[in-house]
């Protein structure tokens, strides 16, 4: 059983991370995308109100938060590092908003030996931006470069045991532990090493990076892998300190920005378009329970907007496990149960409100289902290891409410799974297992402006 940290501090860090952490926003950048699910737009902005002069209309500019600290952008996790491998260093595949895996450099990957093992097969099809084709040569040399650096991959790649190539398509990866984060190891950029010693690196997308200015801006120019909708685009690290400036001047296309900082006025500006994103993190039930019927019915009773609304303050609600977003998910797999066989239960959390709440409001639930429970209020302590509660209200990703054996397990029942149906895949393995029940998720609001042409940052 996981050992929950539920102190002050980490609640703090938490909220903090949601516009902080390059991380995470990094990721998050990378997912837009999304047709036919669940629409993420907060707001819409009215593209009169967008007033631009001839070489700004040429130009996209995306706002970060983060210093551009180096020559080396692509190997930094946050968010221009995002946007590069969106619009340059294409990865083997695309992890979007909705958890939908699409192959870019790859045709396909899959898992065998229980998840020990990934055979990944090139898209041969590719070329980088000097006419090279994407050869598993070259790709096993990125993946070399990226594992001998100290960069922001670097603990990732650490799970990586070896990397061989059996042809000029194919590569084998062999992983040191079996783990649901492996299948992130294949969403990393894949940067091509020029001959010349002062150009940077190329990538398979339609842009190249024209120049770096540390600690200040990124430029691309377009390269020769198609069509580009702009001249130029520049990733520039905005100041986030004057937010009339920020909103008023429409330097920036794009930004990420705090909600309860900045939501007002940018709505009152009306020039921008504003969409939510939601992220791994968030609140969860862990459950301690043998009996599947009761597990089930636990589930179906938090199922739902209703439940979300009056228990959380803030992000959305999750009807997926790994994302708000994902279709199908956890809860449309899901099957009805029962508590014929149970009369009570305890349920333990934290000091914070929104755990609070949620016990509250599943406690009412259970009572008008017949069965008593027993609060355990841990208070700013941590909930003990080894800890005997039935239903633990519990706040963090997915992957740390996973018990030790749920990975093994999760692959040895899909061995030989696609890449592309990981997800998926995943999303039922926790229903069927139902020991974690999703309640909400984590968010970042994003403002674009309005009328301008995002296609290929968002798709």
């Amino acid at each position: 059983m996981k050992n929950f940290k539920m102190d002050k501090k980490k609640k703090i860090i938490a909220l903090i991370v949601v516009f902080f952490i390059a991380v995470v926003i990094g990721l998050i950048i990378a997912f837009f995308a999304g047709k036919g699910q669940r629409s993420h737009v907060v707001f819409k902005g009215d593209s009169s109100k967008v007033n631009l002069k001839q070489d700004r209309e040429d130009t996209y500019s995306i706002g970060v938060s983060t210093s551009i600290a180096d020559n080396h952008p692509y190997s930094h996790d946050d968010e221009a590092a995002a946007v590069l491998k969106k619009l340059v260093y294409e990865p083997l595949i695309n992890i979007d908003g909705n958890y939908k895996i699409t192959y870019c450099n790859a045709k396909s990957i899959t898992f065998n030996k229980e998840g020990r093992e990934a055979v990944v097969k090139l898209n041969t099809d590719k070329t980088y931006s000097d006419g090279e084709k994407v050869k598993a040569s070259n790709v096993a040399q990125s993946y070399r470069w990226f594992r001998s650096q100290d960069n922001s991959y670097k603990d990732l790649l650490t799970r990586i045991s070896s990397v061989k190539v059996t042809d000029d398509e194919t590569l084998v990866f062999t992983f040191n532990t079996v783990d649901s984060r492996n299948i992130t190891i294949f969403n990393i950029p894949i940067i091509y090493q020029s001959l010349k010693e002062n150009d940077y690196p190329l990538g398979t997308g339609k842009y190249v990076i024209d120049s770096v200015k540390a600690y200040d801006n990124i430029t691309l120019k377009p390269g020769k892998n198609g069509n580009c909708s702009y001249k130029t685009v520049t990733i520039k690290t905005a100041d986030f300190s004057d937010k009339t400036r920020l909103i008023k001047s429409q330097d920036y296309d794009m930004f990420l920005f705090n909600k309860d900082e900045h939501g007002d006025a940018i709505k009152k500006n009306k020039a921008y378009d504003i969409y939510e994103y939601g992220k791994e993190t968030g609140w969860f039930l862990k459950l301690n329970i043998k009996n599947k019927d009761t597990k089930n019915a636990i589930g179906k009773l938090v199922e739902g907007e209703e439940f979300f609304k009056k228990t959380s303050a803030e992000g959305i609600y999750s009807d997926g496990m790994t994302n708000a977003y994902v279709k199908p998910n956890y809860y449309s797999y899901l099957d009805s149960g029962n508590f014929d066989e149970t009369k009570s239960l305890t349920i333990g959390h934290d000091y914070s409100a929104i755990a609070k709440n949620i016990y509250k409001a599943l406690a009412k639930k259970l009572k008008e289902e017949g069965v008593k429970t027993t609060e355990k209020d841990y208070g700013t302590e941590e909930v003990p290891k080894g800890f005997n509660d039935d239903i633990t209200v519990a706040y963090g990703a997915y992957q740390d409410m996973m018990g030790g054996t749920d990975a093994q397990k999760f692959f040895k029942e899909n061995n030989g799974m696609d890449a592309e149906d990981f997800y998926d895949c995943f999303e039922k393995f926790f229903a069927n297992e139902n020991n974690i029940v999703p309640i909400s998720k984590d968010t970042v609001w994003v403002a674009f402006l309005a009328g301008r042409d995002n296609k290929e940052i968002i798709e």
